[in-house]
């Protein structure tokens, strides 16, 4: 066999391996979305991948491994969320754009929402992974939250201090929204995930202040440049 036929047949093998990973991940969401991580075996996840569970086994150690792997897959999701919307000038548009794309994919994790700190207190190298995302994430929102106040799209507070806090209260808001829809007994469709976009914006209401200089603030303002 020539080098290069080798070098095909590697990487042939690899694609097919990144596959079947793939299979099981979404198989994975797919039931702890549904039923809750602790009721959902591997087996479980094998059977819904088609797949044997020494298969699996090859390429996932067990449970806590497999719930890495799609925190993973979480992460990098959101990675870029905020680089993507600011790759042109912030705007009201582009605020409102990361927003539902946040929502939308805390729907398509919406496990590991509702299951947040059960499954950290579990898991310290999940924990340890969840803390460089989520120090990621919320330097990308500062980031793009100073680029609507340097064009006085956003007004913050004058005091570090509150700017920061209004920082971590939108956090809060969207780290927090799915448990609510639970407590609640609010239907968890993607149309109740969608709303805690509204509701991050109602809280930046009295702070936000359209670029054409007319003052108005608020959701409706926010809607009207999207359109």
């Amino acid at each position: 066999m020539s080098s290069k036929s080798g070098q095909q047949d590697r990487a042939a093998r690899l694609a097919k391996s990144e596959q079947t990973r793939g299979r099981i991940l979404d198989a994975a969401r797919r039931l702890f979305n549904e039923r809750g991580t602790a009721m959902v075996s591997t087996n479980h996840i094998a059977a819904e991948a088609g797949l044997s569970p020494g298969n699996l086994y090859y390429h996932f150690a067990g449970k806590q491994e497999i719930v890495r792997g799609l925190h993973d897959q979480y992460a990098a999701a959101n990675a870029g969320l905020w680089e993507t919307v600011s790759g042109g000038p912030a705007s009201l548009a582009g605020l409102r754009a990361g927003l539902d794309r946040a929502m939308r994919l805390a729907w398509e994790y919406r496990f590991f929402e509702r299951e947040l700190v059960a499954l950290l207190r579990a898991d310290p190298r999940l924990r340890a992974s969840y803390r460089q995302a989520y120090e990621r994430r919320l330097g990308q929102w500062r980031e793009f939250a100073g680029q609507l106040a340097d064009q006085g799209i956003i007004r913050l507070p004058p005091s570090a201090a509150a700017a920061d806090d209004l920082m971590t209260a939108i956090w809060l808001i969207g780290a927090s929204w799915l448990p609510f829809l639970e407590i609640t007994g609010d239907p968890q469709d993607a149309a109740q995930v969608a709303r805690g976009a509204d509701v991050v914006l109602a809280v930046l209401g009295p702070y936000l202040a359209r670029p054409d200089g007319t003052g108005e603030t608020g959701r409706e303002g926010a809607g009207r440049e999207q359109s």
